[in-house]
């Protein structure tokens, strides 16, 4: 009984202990202020926790990385939770209600509280649960076991799926049969493939890989909005790289995602400008080319305009990214007034992978002058062309129109000799 307790409540040692508040996971320290305030609402005095962290920021805080999330578990119901709060004048907004899902507001952090459950029927997209107040029960119903640890306040872990080792010896573990959890919810095939990428220290199961070959269909019954939001999670890990390197999951991600067809580019991807690309550009780098490609795929995933607009601004120049002139500082500082700094730093980054004539070295030094550049603002209006006689009207309209091109051709130079010599060559015309 002792090793049972032993195995599955483990006090952490020192180590973990500063881990958990640590200097290099600032983001969790700063929340963790709030979160003790939440604990000590929810919890009774002398009584057993009724909430402890789960999931996602646990598994966070032992791998050392930055917590961007807060989900706590709770034996308390979801109208137990908000009764409780409310009386501290904390804001419960139901996110999941029907699910044993509320979110707590506090100092503008949130916080994700679900009550333990137990699955009773799924379809594979949504399930039927029945709460609990069993820990054991709650763990069984989750995904990996790397996402059922649980910590309470003081540092203790309760570990009933032994997630702690699975993550320290980088194993991706399906709790229970692969099959069961795939069919409960077809998107975590996908959160396998994005948790295998970021911590596995071994090959694939090919257990797991049976299971998914024979359920990857099952995906066409998740949302779109599901699908790409893990999608983007995938694709905004640091070693995004290496989903592609294996051949099995390789495979299996592109029969899911037959646009990501360009992914020999990742191979380009160097430290030096790695660190430069985030989730949407690591995607553009799949996908897009001189066709719509890119279109199609925005319309099945419903991506919002900003990502379309960022794929749509590669597409447009993507042959002028192959030419030398492109890479002139008087052309991009051209490109900043057009299209501004950010599309501008995105068609430079891109162009990393697909132009082999350009070195990353100089692309490095471009992000700079664009970083430092100040961005020409077109000197004249029409209140200045009045001056010289004109009206507000087309006419107005065209002169200026002319007079910023003359600008621009003129590196964004124009000065009052060349300004009263263009209007009077605009006049005779």
């Amino acid at each position: 009984m002792y090793n049972k307790i032993k195995n599955i409540v483990s006090k952490t040692d020192l180590f973990l202990f500063k881990l958990f508040g640590s200097e290099k996971n600032v983001k969790f320290l700063e929340n963790l202020k709030e979160a003790k305030e939440l604990f000590s609402y929810l919890n009774q005095i002398g009584e057993e926790n009724k909430v402890k962290f789960v999931g996602g920021c646990v598994r966070k805080v032992l791998s050392a990385e930055i917590v961007d999330d807060i989900d706590l578990a709770t034996t308390l119901e979801p109208n137990e939770v908000k009764k409780k709060l409310n009386k501290k004048n904390i804001k419960v907004i139901d996110t999941g209600i029907s699910h044993g899902t509320v979110t707590a507001i506090l100092n503008q952090i949130k916080f994700e509280i679900t009550t333990l459950r137990k699955d009773v029927s799924t379809d594979g997209r949504h399930a039927d649960v029945k709460f609990t107040t069993n820990w054991e029960q709650d763990a069984l119903r989750r995904d990996f076991t790397i996402n059922a640890i649980y910590a309470d306040l003081d540092g203790r872990f309760f570990d009933p799926q032994n997630g702690i080792s699975d993550l320290k010896n980088g194993k991706i573990k399906f709790i229970g049969s692969p099959d069961d959890r795939i069919q409960e919810d077809y998107l975590r095939i996908l959160r396998y493939f994005r948790f295998f990428t970021q911590y596995s220290k071994k090959e694939h199961d090919q257990e797991v890989m049976q299971s998914i070959k024979k359920n990857v269909n099952g995906i066409n019954k998740i949302s779109k909005e599901r699908i790409f939001d893990e999608l983007k999670k995938i694709f905004s890990l640091k070693n995004v790289t290496q989903l592609f390197n294996l051949k099995e999951s390789r495979e299996i991600f592109l029969n899911i995602f037959p646009q990501l067809k360009y992914y020999e580019r990742l191979k380009k991807l160097k430290n030096k400008l790695k660190d430069k690309f985030d989730s949407t550009l690591i995607m553009a780098s799949l996908i897009v080319d001189q066709s719509d490609n890119y279109g199609y795929f925005c319309y099945k995933y419903k991506t919002s305009n900003v990502i379309k607009k960022r794929f749509e601004n590669i597409s447009n120049n993507f042959e002028n990214l192959k030419k030398k002139e492109f890479y002139s500082e008087k052309n991009i500082k051209k490109m900043t007034y057009f299209i501004g700094k950010d599309n501008v730093r995105d068609l430079l980054l891109f162009s990393a992978l697909i132009n082999n004539k350009i070195n990353d070295s100089d692309i490095i030094k471009l992000l700079d002058y664009v970083n430092f550049l100040k961005v020409p603002k077109f000197p004249l209006s029409g209140d200045d062309l009045k001056k010289f006689g004109y009206e507000s009207g087309e006419i107005m309209g065209k002169k200026l129109k002319l007079l910023e091109e003359e600008w621009i051709e003129n590196n964004f130079i124009l000065d009052d000799k060349t300004l009263k010599k263009n209007l009077n060559k605009f006049n005779k015309n």
